[in-house]
């Protein structure tokens, strides 16, 4: 269905051709866990468990992607997106200061990750991620893309409209491009309904809803319209949904499943691993 058009023909030849892959189909995958630190042999073995995986690629080599893989689990690389974590100094290091975001001349700094908000309609930073998605995710032959932190575009500008049109068509720009030099490559976009409404749904395969607790959402009117308004974008799009609880597992489950989406309870973070 998508395939590589000619305005993306300088970006394609600079990365190396165009990589095409066969989709892998969501109704297929039941399971899933997310997982950002380094792998253990066993942990790579247990793997095998669930039917897809979202990983920090940083820390595998292609040889242990391929592992995981070869037992037919599916293999999604996180890319951080609206966030430059100061850990990962080869990425910031490629980066200029236009490539930051900036609201009355200071940088938006997140002390709980440790990262800055990033400036999505910086052409520069764009290619950047790019680069990324390359090295990290096509490089070492994982099945898709998970773009993290773009519901940051929802928690940040959305009371800003010059900013968050400004980002939105930053962000349309880099989904763009993902399409044209990576067809047949699947995206699930993380949080951010707003954006998904205005911007990326007709870009990605997935969405992921993190905090999707039972009682949080019941008992709370945004929660129970975001809950309608997904429905409604996954009705238009197709688009799969993963939702990710800490608390109340055996009802927010069910929740989850009622409404067709794929469930995963992790009350803890992603950093363990639980056998």
């Amino acid at each position: 269905m998508r395939r590589c058009l000619m305005g993306g023909l300088l970006l394609i030849f600079f990365l190396g051709g165009c990589t095409t892959k066969e989709p892998f189909d969501f109704d297929e995958i039941h399971s899933y866990k997310i997982f950002y630190n380094m792998p253990t042999e066993a942990i790579i073995e247990d793997m095998a468990r669930y039917d897809l995986v979202i990983i920090e690629p940083i820390w595998y080599t292609p040889e242990q992607i391929e592992t995981i893989r070869s037992n037919g689990t599916k293999v999604l690389g996180y890319i951080n997106v609206m966030e430059a974590d100061t850990w990962n100094r080869a990425l910031i290091g490629q980066m200029d200061k236009d490539d930051f975001f900036y609201r009355d001349g200071e940088r938006i700094y997140f002390p709980k990750w440790d990262s800055y908000l990033t400036d999505i309609s910086s052409s520069d930073f764009r290619k950047i991620l790019i680069r990324e998605i390359q090295k990290q995710v096509i490089n070492k032959h994982l099945d898709g893309i998970f773009l993290d932190t773009v519901g940051d575009i929802d928690d940040v500008h959305l009371d800003y409209p010059d900013d968050l049109e400004e980002q939105l068509a930053g962000l349309e720009a880099f989904l763009q491009a993902i399409e044209q030099a990576y067809p047949g490559v699947p995206v699930v976009q993380n949080w951010g309904i707003e954006t998904l409404e205005r911007t990326s749904a007709p870009y990605v395969e997935g969405f992921m809803w993190e905090g999707f607790n039972y009682t949080e959402i019941t008992s709370d009117s945004w929660s129970m319209e975001m809950l309608d308004r997904m429905n409604a974008i996954q009705d238009e799009y197709g688009i799969a949904v993963l939702t990710v609880s800490d608390q109340e597992e055996a009802t927010s489950r069910d929740m989850a499943e009622a409404n067709g989406f794929i469930h995963y309870h992790e009350p803890t973070y992603y950093n363990t691993w639980d056998f």
